[in-house]
């Protein structure tokens, strides 16, 4: 009989990984929309603008939510 302990660890923890990812890119997404709540209260006003530059963050945040969605559906 073979032994597939092996293959089974390793879908534990695929499974282990996947739902990491999964929490991580809840957390993006939440992240991207206080981010759109900010620019939508027009907290983007002259003097913040020059500090934080919410497209920016939103952009990136949404990269890496779209690479999270990827890696998510491989490992699926």
């Amino acid at each position: 009989m073979a032994d597939t302990s092996f293959q089974t660890e390793g879908f534990e923890m695929n499974d282990d990984f996947r739902l990491k990812l999964i929490k991580i890119r809840g957390e993006k997404i939440a992240h991207r929309n206080e981010l759109l709540a900010m620019k939508m209260q027009g907290v983007s006003a002259k003097e913040i603008r020059e500090v934080i530059d919410l497209d920016g963050m939103i952009a990136r945040e949404q990269l890496a939510i779209d690479n999270l969605d990827d890696t998510i559906a491989r490992l699926s």
